[in-house]
């Protein structure tokens, strides 16, 4: 997870073939990098604790180990029970980006590639719908030529007057997605929840697992102890 992240961040243009027009992954990789290298120093102090037996090792192992266990389980506890104020923060931010799409607002530029990039991909314009935008970007209009037959599939920003810009500069033989993407975020997401659920239950089953086993360590090394001291 570190060494993607390092190297999403450091390579970010040659993350794929070609350059992303509109996704940006440096969000990604930020994440990557943080959540690697949290996860990389918890895992050298388990280590370090079971070769060098110290028991101090083990004990604020087992102690960080509950405490991300226990931020989880309250993060997971939350999201269920604010789901609805969630979608609300998240909704107002979105209309935000939308407000202030190519506006130069810098600190809003890798949220407004991330935009673009669900719009372009998953055929959809706007939050709620395309009435979102005063005028819309590139991303929510596909090619409508007479030999294409499926719009999803024939996204292509430059056949549209793009050529590099935010907003295409003719719209003769374009077509505008109508529908909102928080239908089809929505959907992407119970599509998936079967799988996100099992990732989240095997990640909680290894932190109970390294839980257990850093105490079983620390018991046994108790007990050598007391029968050297003995």
């Amino acid at each position: 997870m570190l060494s993607l992240g390092v190297w999403i961040t450091w390579a970010e243009s040659s993350f794929f073939l070609e350059p992303p027009t509109f996704m940006s992954m440096s969000l990604l990789s930020y994440f990557l990098v943080i959540g690697g290298s949290l996860t990389t120093a918890l895992g050298f102090l388990g280590c370090m604790g079971a070769i060098q037996e110290a028991k101090c090792l083990l004990g604020l192992y087992f102690v960080l180990l509950t405490i991300l266990l226990a931020a989880q389980s309250v993060g997971g506890v939350l999201f269920v029970t604010q789901r609805s104020i969630f979608e609300t923060s998240l909704m107002s931010h979105m209309s935000m980006v939308i407000e202030l799409y190519g506006k130069n607002e810098s600190n809003l530029r890798h949220f407004e590639k991330t935009l673009d990039y669900i719009q372009e991909e998953v055929g959809c314009c706007g939050w709620e719908s395309h009435f979102d935008w005063e005028r819309a970007p590139c991303s929510c209009y596909y090619f409508n030529g007479t030999h294409h037959t499926n719009p999803n599939a024939t996204t292509t920003p430059l056949s549209c007057g793009c050529m590099g810009e935010e907003h295409p500069s003719k719209t003769t033989e374009c077509a505008m997605y109508e529908q909102g993407c928080r239908r089809q975020v929505e959907q992407w997401v119970d599509d998936h929840m079967l799988i996100i659920m099992v990732v989240l239950f095997a990640i909680i089953a290894v932190e109970i697992s390294g839980m257990i086993l850093s105490m079983l360590l620390y018991r046994s090394y108790s007990k050598a102890e007391l029968l050297t001291f003995y």
